[in-house]
Parts: structure tokens; sequence; C-alpha cells
């Protein structure tokens, strides 16, 4: 028996006897071969493996992300892997260096704080990447963002304007809003729909009731919200721009004997499977994890197998669910 002939019944490439590949399988068997994937790899140019990029793997909106795209591309044989960046700009960098040097088949990456500009200038030209942002399809000046990637997002301003408008609704126009860190991403961008929101139903956006936290994390949260509850003038109600932020509030709210929502109504953003489960339960923003996982997996996958394809962005929906917190 050939090498080649061997080579094609573990691979599977091109037909063999069914009796020749059961001789196969079983001599394999006998010597405990295992395929050496990465030699396999070099020789065809391909490595068959996916990278999630994400800031925090501890936030339970990416793990539903990262389930999601795993389940897609291995039904097309690819093995997915992640990378936390914690979403600091050199930690970033110095991944996306890594999955270069890999040479991963392609990327995914949760944009923080580096632009779709610089993401693409550090992976290179070529490695295909779905960006999985939360920026506008417009620059600056109102001309189209032109980038070397497939995007996938959600419509966050829509989520807001229905969180600005039921506060409105009952009553509340003094809303304060705990964003993120300063110039990331997520919070800077549904920071932005937050004043255009107040803005349009004329209600006036006080900047010492805007906090920023130092994380999307509950202890992020918790500070920006201690402070805030520590002034004499502090809002009637708070948006807050992710769940953790938002459960992060409700624990300072409690330490500051404020009621929820009488004292103080509290908006979240992503809809995690623990804003469910607090009491009350958190009014907040759906953001669609698993269909937006499914939506960046899909997207990589075309672009892998088409890579000439024009680049696409792909917009998701949101909206509020009204539950006791607000």
């Amino acid at each position: 028996m050939s090498v080649a002939t061997a080579s094609n019944a573990l691979s599977g490439t091109r037909p063999v006897a069914e009796s020749t590949r059961q001789r196969v399988f079983r001599v394999a068997e006998e010597l405990d071969y295992h395929p050496n994937l990465i030699a396999r790899g070099l020789r065809r140019q391909e490595t068959r493996t996916i990278a999630l990029l994400v800031a925090d793997i501890a936030n339970p909106y990416y793990p539903a992300v990262a389930r999601a795209i795993h389940d897609r591309v291995g039904s097309h044989g690819y093995v997915s892997f992640i990378g936390n960046t914690d979403g600091d700009p050199l930690t970033e960098v110095r991944v996306l260096e890594e999955m270069r040097s890999r040479s991963v088949d392609g990327v995914i990456m949760s944009t923080m704080s580096l632009s779709a500009e610089r993401i693409r200038s550090v992976l290179g030209p070529t490695i295909p990447l779905v960006l999985l942002t939360g920026e506008p399809p417009e620059g600056p000046d109102g001309s189209p963002r032109r980038i070397l990637a497939d995007e996938v997002s959600t419509d966050d301003e829509t989520g807001v304007r229905e969180a600005v408008a039921h506060l409105l609704d009952r009553g509340r126009r003094a809303i304060g809003f705990l964003s993120g860190p300063d110039a990331t991403v997520p919070g800077s961008n549904r920071l932005a729909h937050f004043r255009a929101a107040m803005a349009d139903h004329g209600a006036p956006v006080v900047e010492a009731w805007v906090e920023h936290a130092t994380g999307y994390t509950i202890d992020g949260g918790f500070a920006a919200a201690e402070r805030l509850f520590a002034r004499a003038d502090r809002p009637a109600a708070v948006m807050c721009a992710n769940d953790q932020i938002a459960i992060g509030a409700i624990e300072a709210a409690r330490d500051a004997d404020l009621a929820i929502p009488e004292d103080i109504a509290i908006v979240g953003f992503d809809d995690i499977p623990t804003s469910k489960l607090l009491s009350p339960r958190l009014t907040t923003v759906i953001n669609p994890a698993t269909l937006i996982g499914y939506a960046c997996a899909d997207a990589l996958i075309r672009r892998i197998e088409h890579p000439a394809r024009p680049f696409d962005r792909y917009a998701l929906a949101t909206h509020l669910v009204v539950r006791g917190s607000a």
C-alpha cells in the first residue's frame, strides 16, 4: 500500500476502497497514530483554527457569544480558541501579533480600545477578520468607514432610545449615565446615544451625573454608582453601559439605603443571565449574544471561503425589556 493511499484513507480527501480504508484505520489504531495537524496546515497553508478575542471572558455576555461561535465554526471543521485582552490597547496589539504569527485562519474580535483600522494594520492585510463592534458605519465626517474587515454590530441606538423613553414616561427626567472607561468603544457609543435621546426629548444631560467606571465590571459599576449616589443632587434614574455595571449600581444603591426603583431606577444593557436572578429583576436592553455569535461565525466562514467578496456589515436588533428595577 502506498503512502498516498494511506493518507487519502485517513484524511478522506479522495475515495478509497472500503476494505482498504478499514485496514488503514486498524493499523493506525494499533500504532496509536495521530495526524500532525500543524504539519498538514503548513502544507495546505491553513491551520483550521479560529481566534476569538474579547475584553473580558469573565463577563457573562462573552461566553454566550463564544459558545455560538464555537458551535458554528466547529460544524465547518474549525477549532476556536479565546484570547483575553482586558480591553488594554497594548495587550490587544500583543495578542493580535500572536494570532498573526500563529497563522490562524481567521480572527473574530470584540472592539474595545483599538480602532478598526489599527486592528487591521496590526493583524496584517490577508487574515480574514470579523469585528464585533459598536462603532457607527460612518466616520466623524459622515463618510462611510472603509476597513478591510466584515463587521457585526447591534443597533445600540434603538435600545438606548427605548430605555430613555421608558424612564421619561415614568416621570424620571433626572437621569444619569454610568459608562465604561473613557475612550472605550461600547460605553462611549452608548453614552453618545444616551445624549442624543435625551436631547430629542428636550431633557438636559447633567454632566455631574455622568460617571465612568474603571471597567465593565460589578466592582467598577459599584464604585462609579457610589460616587454618583453620594451627591446631594443625585438623579432619580441611571442608565448603565452594561449589566455588570448595573449590578454594581444595585449593590451601591442598597449600601446607600436607596430603594429600587422607588428612590433610584436602574437600567442595564446586554441582558446577561444574572439580570433575571436579581431582586428586583433588572430592566435592561436585550443584546442577543447567541445570534451575534452565529452572525460573527457565519461572516468569517464566508470570508474564508470567498476572500474576494465585498466586505459586509451586519446589524442585529436590540430592544428594552422592562422588569422590576425601572
